[in-house]
């Protein structure tokens, strides 16, 4: 099942780049920072967007050191392709520390590990990662798969290996793993220590990434962040932010009630059948990356769609593993062992429990903190006990379940087939049309600097040079590759005003022209940019 994931979704994601319908964002530009990366310039990409006020570099955009260990790929390979392909096959094998997490927990039901798997290779989520160009954060996925069933079966230093690898795919992902490991010195006393400088480490890896590195390439820019401006509506930076929310708490809840946050809310609560919801504790991992999307004024981000779910899916499928395996035990229990007057002194325990709280002093605090989580354990394993579900049908109704949840997932997020009709085998007009494209682009010389339009962007981004029309930059460029109208909407009208400027001056040479693209050499000087022109993000 994970090859076939693998292969299939991966050869639609190159049958979609083939095609010219991957994007400069975030294929184009991801693609020529690992190019530039193995060949001597850690980082660099200049083909942005109005977005990125910062150097030439992907520091000033997200923290992504992962892309060092991907350079080397393109020995074998050099091109966006070599990404997809990763990309595809690395998501593809999260299933496999997520079913034998399912195997550890529930060894009698081994259906429901093969449910959560098929949960997790059709939910939107999942396609968002692997369908839509590349993004580092989309391996954070299956990386903390892998943490977190290194957690379960005691495995520490795989655990730790896959914890700093997926931190290495985005500057905000210590977050969810400090959560994690706070979690675990919780639950197992015997890692506490180790559990704390887990945490430690992990946040201050987060403080290093947006208060020093982040800032640094962003001088001047609000928040000290590309991606500020997106909740600026809280605050001019993210201080204010957090007093305006609690000042005015109302005023955040309003707008996390609009339909299409709430359609959100529905989305992450189906994830693996809301059997989180039965174990909860792991999804607080997930709790920044939720705020952070609901909280955007980028609908990208809540569309259920797209990179930004990564740590979400993660949490709330091994939630779901613990919530079924903790419901599991506690039917067995009360069919074993029916005690109606267990769920009574459940909630006196944890009365009790709640009460030490304020006795003794602060060295006192870990083995009271100890006791709460163990009776807050067993009052819910009481209350488990009481929801009315014959062990026998568990296996059968939880894979149901899974199934029906995550279809009605996959039908509630429209973006998820039209990215998948567009990786279907190209038709004869689409094969001719495409191979006219290819051999205009062949005549660009390799080291050549480059201005291109979204579609075209992504293939001609192994260089040091290449730039987004209609930046600005782009006059700048020895080569201009445009096909304006798969431009983005948004960009149409200034790309086509900077093709015409280039066209009717004698400093440019048309080199071919073939299915709307349009070839540029430039032979003069630069020309100076039209005033004010915008370009895209």
């Amino acid at each position: 099942m994970t090859l076939v994931f693998a292969l299939e979704v991966g050869y639609h994601a190159l049958q979609r780049h083939w095609g010219y319908q991957s994007d400069a964002f975030d294929l184009g530009n991801m693609d020529q920072a690992v190019w530039n990366t193995l060949h001597g310039h850690p980082f660099r990409f200049t083909n942005r967007g109005n977005d990125d006020f910062g150097p030439p570099t992907r520091l000033s955009i997200h923290v992504e050191p992962i892309i060092l260990l991907l350079a080397p790929l393109y020995l074998i390979h050099s091109g966006p392709e070599t990404l997809l392909v990763v990309q595809s096959l690395v998501v593809a094998l999260g299933a496999l520390p997520l079913y034998a997490l399912s195997l550890r927990r529930l060894p009698q039901f081994p259906f429901i590990g093969v449910g959560l798997v098929v949960a997790y290779f059709i939910s939107p989520f999942t396609m968002g990662l692997t369908m839509w160009d590349f993004h580092p954060v989309s391996l954070a996925a299956p990386l903390l798969l892998l943490a977190l069933w290194a957690l379960d079966a005691r495995h520490y230093r795989w655990f730790l290996a896959a914890a700093i690898l997926a931190m290495a795919t985005k500057e905000d992902i210590g977050l969810a793993v400090a959560v994690i490991a706070l979690l675990l010195a919780l639950v197992r006393p015997e890692k506490r220590r180790f559990g704390a400088l887990v945490a430690l480490g992990a946040l201050i890896w987060v403080a290093i990434c947006f208060k020093i590195i982040l800032p640094h390439y962003n001088i001047g820019v609000a928040g000290g962040n590309n991606y500020w401006y997106r909740y600026s509506w809280l605050g001019a930076t993210p201080t204010e932010a957090i007093v305006q929310a609690v000042a005015h708490p109302l005023t955040v809840l309003n707008y996390l009630f609009s339909p299409g946050r709430v359609g959100y809310v529905a989305l992450v609560l189906r994830t693996g059948g809301a059997l989180w919801l039965l174990a909860p504790a792991l999804m607080l991992a997930a709790a920044p990356d939720l705020a952070v999307n609901l909280l955007s004024t980028h609908s990208e981000q809540y569309s259920g769609f797209f990179q930004y779910n990564a740590v979400i899916l993660a949490c709330a499928l091994v939630a779901a593993v613990y919530g079924v395996a903790g419901l599991a035990r506690a039917r067995l229990r009360a069919q074993r062992d029916p005690d109606p007057a267990r769920l009574a002194s459940a909630r006196i325990g944890m009365s009790s429990a709640i009460r030490t709280l304020r006795v003794g002093g602060w060295r006192a605090a870990p083995a009271r903190a100890e006791r709460v989580i163990g009776r807050a354990r067993a009052l819910w394993s009481a209350l488990m006990e009481r929801i009315p579900l014959p062990v026998r049908w568990l296996q059968a109704l939880v894979v149901a379940w899974l199934l029906a949840a995550s279809v009605m997932n996959l039908m509630a997020v429209g973006r998820v087939q039209p990215f998948w009709d567009a990786g279907d085998p190209p038709t004869a007009s689409e094969s001719a049309r495409i191979a006219a494209i290819n051999q205009l682009l062949a005549r660009i010389p390799a080291d050549a600097s480059v201005c291109a339009t979204d579609t075209i962007d992504p293939h001609l981004s192994d260089r040091y040079d290449l730039y987004l029309a209609p930046d600005p930059l782009c006059y700048q460029a020895q080569y201009v590759a445009m096909d304006v109208i798969n431009s983005i909407p948004d960009v149409e009208v200034p790309n086509a005003l900077m093709l015409f400027q280039m066209r009717h001056s004698d400093h440019y040479t048309v080199v071919g022209e073939t299915q709307g693209v349009v070839l540029l050499h430039r032979v003069g000087a630069p020309l100076p940019p039209i005033p004010e022109l915008p370009f895209q993000g």
